[in-house]
């Protein structure tokens, strides 16, 4: 995924497409918008049931973050708001804590903590890092963190009371041990929302299947109730109530104190939720041939966190489902997801009393479906045949999601990819160039890879090629292996071809800085070929003219090889007449005085 060109962060993007917008528009981003909302409402209440609040919270944060992404974000089809793993982040980052203090003024200070954080990466544009990102470990942590979904709410499933173990295997074997105990009615119900969203899962984009679900357990729900001595099951009020109404504006004064504790986990959410929002716009993007700011679409996102801190929210971000379903059903512009937070908004205002009468278990039974659909064993599968150092990086960042703690999962595969890449990196690409016997054109040379001990003759002349980009960890290879051929090969002049090189940072410089001098003083002469203009201006500055003069520097041309040639024709001249060659660069400096004949 590459940035586009204008990467700018503007602060009103909306204002242009507003004055362009139309009735046409109008009228299918009002569509999509009911939709999604209606299809979103149980979703948003059951990610903060998972989020470890009231369920209020969740219409709260879907409300105001998908409004404020919308306007200031890049997308015209992002719904932000509550997502699975935002929430499951958030609430054990929090864990720890909850003793320390109120959960609401914790919650408000997180969730402003991760709108920070990714304004501050918009408006450095920091959109560019997206591109380093290696999917194979977003694969590790998303499966590990629907793992996690799915069996977190196993006591919501069997209306048993939470464990207070640390660690989610300690959690699951505690539930599963007290299942002797489980409330068979709120077992029946969410399972019979699972299973229900199981069978007509393939036609959740012409019908509200989740709202079908939770309607038909609540009315299940509410029949048990009619009869004596029937079995009852925990519903949302008894959570929380539901208050009708919209979110009001609420400011908590934070514990700096607590700030260092949480970054880790507020950075672990900026981080996966601006990919996760990014990997979705992209996709929607190329869909229909638009481009997609980065920068602007983490500031959106961040001033969406912000302003859903300020109203009772909690942290969010793009959500897949969400996202696809506006630009299914419709959607055209960012207006589509403005129109969403208000029916959202709406069903706040005139069905709060229905809200609070749904089962807590049907929550859990569509939070199980939802972890056991995301639960991706074909993208699993690829990355393990694709590349072993690719499953290697999922592995280790499932585990440590699942068995160590979410928030560090994403991040140790991350690091460890980067190793792996390092480890890929730190082999120095250093190729001798050899002419070919009896043949006179533009790519008349062999590229032999140099290593360290094997073998060459001897020869006045020695021609190496540079490829990739040359890096700090390659400095100590390079300075080796240029040292063992002025020592081996003992040549008078020295060729590097510097065309393929693409970058060549301070160290590596000073490599070859330190070695032009070394073979200046034994009678050795550098030349470097193929030099770009940038590259000519560093060894100007550096004050390195005594050692690699103008006349030694032969520059870059769009020719291939051409450059190339021409060093060669230049060290000819300069080549005595007793000088010693390789039988290969004898023919083909002088060919009449080749020691054999291979034609």
């Amino acid at each position: 995924m590459i940035s586009p060109p204008d990467d700018r962060v503007v602060p009103l993007p909306f204002v242009a497409e507003a004055r362009a917008y139309s009735a046409s528009r109008l009228r299918f981003d009002v569509q999509a918008g009911l939709t999604v909302a209606i299809f979103a409402v149980p979703q948003a209440m059951a990610f903060a049931v998972l989020a470890g609040l009231p369920p209020v919270h969740g219409l709260y944060s879907a409300i105001v973050m998908s409004i404020v992404a919308a306007l200031w974000g890049s997308s015209p089809f992002i719904n932000t708001g509550p997502t699975n793993s935002a929430a499951l982040l958030m609430a054990s980052a929090l864990a720890p804590f909850l003793q320390q203090g109120n959960l609401p003024a914790l919650v408000f200070q997180f969730t402003l903590l991760v709108g920070l954080i990714r304004i501050a990466m918009g408006l450095l544009r920091l959109g560019w890092l997206v591109r380093f990102v290696p999917e194979s470990a977003f694969v590790g942590f998303m499966t590990g963190a629907n793992l996690l979904i799915a069996l977190g709410q196993l006591h919501h499933l069997l209306g048993v009371d939470a464990a207070r173990q640390s660690t989610f295997i300690a959690r699951t074997w505690d539930v599963l041990s007290r299942s002797g105990e489980a409330n068979l009615l709120a077992l029946a119900i969410g399972l019979g929302t699972f299973a229900f969203m199981q069978l007509l899962d393939r036609f959740s984009r012409r019908f509200p299947v989740a709202l079908g679900a939770i309607v038909l357990a609540t009315v299940a729900a509410q029949a048990s109730g009619a009869y004596a001595g029937a079995a009852t099951v925990r519903t949302v009020r008894d959570i929380a109530p539901v208050p009708t109404g919209l979110p009001h504006l609420q400011f908590f004064l934070s514990d700096f104190s607590l700030m260092g504790d949480l970054l880790p986990g507020a950075l672990a959410v900026a981080t996966i939720g601006l990919i996760e929002a990014v990997f979705i716009g992209q996709a929607l993007a190329l869909k229909h041939r638009q481009s997609l700011n980065f920068n602007q679409e983490f500031f959106g996102q961040g001033l969406s966190q912000i302003a859903g801190a300020l109203f009772q929210g909690f942290p969010g971000s793009g959500s897949f489902s969400r996202s696809a379903l506006i630009e299914h059903t419709g959607g055209q512009t960012r207006f589509a997801n403005v129109f969403f937070g208000i029916f959202t908004a709406v069903s706040l205002l005139f069905f709060a009393r229905w809200l609070e009468i749904i089962p807590v278990a049907a929550l859990a039974g569509l939070l199980l479906f939802i972890g056991v659909k995301l639960f991706d064993l074909r993208a699993m599968r690829r990355v393990w045949d694709t590349d072993r150092s690719d499953a290697a990086v999922m592995s280790v960042t499932f585990l440590v999601t699942v068995f160590v703690r979410i928030e560090y999962g994403f991040f140790a595969g991350v690091v460890l990819a980067m190793a792996f890449f390092l480890n890929r990196a730190r082999d120095l690409q250093l190729y001798e160039l050899v002419p070919k016997i009896g043949a006179r054109n533009s790519r008349d040379f062999d590229e032999h890879s140099y290593s360290l001990g094997s073998h060459h003759e001897r020869s006045d002349i020695v021609a190496l090629s540079l490829h990739g980009d040359l890096f700090f960890g390659l400095a100590s290879d390079l300075r080796q292996q240029l040292g063992e051929i002025a020592r081996l090969q003992q040549p008078k002049f020295l060729i590097i071809r510097t065309r393929r090189a693409h970058s060549i940072d301070y160290s590596c410089w000073n490599a070859i800085f330190e070695f032009a001098k070394s073979f200046q003083a034994q009678g050795g002469t550098l030349f470097l070929s193929g030099v770009r203009p940038d590259l000519a201006c560093i060894i100007t500055q550096a004050g390195m003219q005594d050692v690699l003069p103008p006349q030694q520097l032969i520059p870059y041309t769009e020719v291939p090889w051409q450059a190339f040639h021409a060093t060669v024709a230049r060290v000819a001249q300069l080549l005595p007449q007793d000088a010693t060659l390789s039988e290969e660069w004898l023919q083909y400096i002088h060919p009449a005085h080749a020691r054999f004949d291979t034609t």
